[in-house]
């Protein structure tokens, strides 16, 4: 699991500029950085010039570098098709191969013995794919996914589709990437941002990788050239492995205060019809008591505490799944932000939450 950026050498900007990027993303929690070799817009001569430092850069902070190649990125390279040995060497950790390698040459790829790592493209895989991957004897230790950006509008690819292409890789335990787009620095030629999912094409990139984690994505990368700080920032600091809701706060009692700022949460096994139930927040009062304020009508989304009303109940932290009337031994703390109510829907049972104050 982690997260990565993209870099696109050859195009709009610098390779200060790109490496000044790989620089700040590696100080906000990015591990790997994904570039291509047949962008058709590229400056192909430039790319070459400027791969060596970037690969530099990316090794110095002990980052992964992965490269997207095609039969016509090896020949731009002046290499032949199967020569893995020299492409580890220019310091790629792994190679993503799509459009124009047989299943047979890419199964010839994975048993490579070198230590370079094999990415197929999670968009397009299908069962007659592996089915066909399978014949070849494939080494599925040493294979990876990553699915599509889509530059074009209303080219992205489904919930649907990204959920049935994770199950069939699931089976055989492959680590899957997708891309979420920048909405400040949209990627030239089209600038329609560079999305895995159509609906994240105008979404906050912060809220769009939420999605992709509780959707069961791995690694989550950042499509478009240089996004802003601010959204490399909020993306680096998200676990991968919690779902974390941005909130309002709706009172200003400290005991409930410090109960949102827990590290996280995780909801019940025993799951509840109405609300998400944090099985932990009630041993963490400590003695305080919790005396009734805002007990307001509860909305969907809202951030609820028990207060002393409720007896042995007080102190559990509740979020509410649906509209629920006024309750005076229930007080309402926080709202979630509304452009991340959705996420609701993915809290199962046991599934680990915090939250963020905004």
């Amino acid at each position: 699991m982690g997260k990565g950026i993209s870099v696109f050498l050859g195009m709009k900007y610098s390779l200060e500029e790109n490496l000044e990027y790989v620089k700040f993303a590696h100080k906000n929690g990015f591990d790997r950085v994904f570039t291509s070799l047949h962008i058709p817009e590229a400056d192909y001569k430039k790319i070459i010039e400027d791969f060596k430092t970037l690969v530099e850069t990316v090794k110095q902070l002990n980052m992964s570098m992965i490269a997207d190649i095609s039969p016509k990125g090896f020949e731009y390279l002046n290499l032949s098709l199967k020569d893995l040995k020299s492409i580890k060497n220019m310091g790629i950790d792994v190679i993503r191969v799509d459009f124009g390698f047989t299943p047979e040459e890419i199964a010839e790829f994975t048993r490579n013995p070198y230590g370079l790592r094999i990415e197929i493209n999670g968009s397009t895989v299908t069962e007659g794919f592996f089915k066909e991957f399978a014949k070849f004897n494939p080494d599925f230790n040493n294979v990876q996914a990553c699915h599509n950006y889509y530059p074009r509008l209303n080219t992205g690819i489904s919930i649907k589709s990204l959920l049935r292409k994770n199950e069939i890789m699931k089976r055989y335990n492959i680590e899957i990437s997708a891309f979420i787009p920048s909405l400040t620095n949209k990627r030239g030629p089209i600038y329609e941002g560079l999305p895995t999912l159509e609906i994240h094409r105008k979404m906050n990139p912060e809220v769009a990788a939420k999605h992709l984690y509780a959707l069961g994505i791995d690694s989550v990368f950042f499509g478009d050239s240089i996004p802003s700080r601010e959204e490399v920032e909020s993306v680096g600091s998200l676990r991968e492995d919690v779902i974390e809701f941005r909130v309002r706060l709706l009172g200003n009692s400290e005991v409930e205060k410090l109960l949102l700022l827990r590290d996280y949460y995780t909801n019940r096994s025993d799951g509840a019809e109405d609300v998400i139930r944090a099985a932990e927040s009630r041993m963490y009062i400590k003695g305080n008591v919790i005396k009734p304020f805002n007990t307001i009508d509860r909305k969907k989304g809202d951030v609820t505490v028990d207060n002393e009303g409720y007896l042995r109940y007080m102190g559990e932290l509740q979020i509410c799944k649906k509209n629920l009337p006024a309750d005076s031994r229930v007080n309402v703390v926080a709202s979630i932000v509304e452009d991340e109510l959705f996420l609701l829907d993915y809290i199962d049972e046991e599934t680990k939450f915090k939250f963020k104050l905004i």
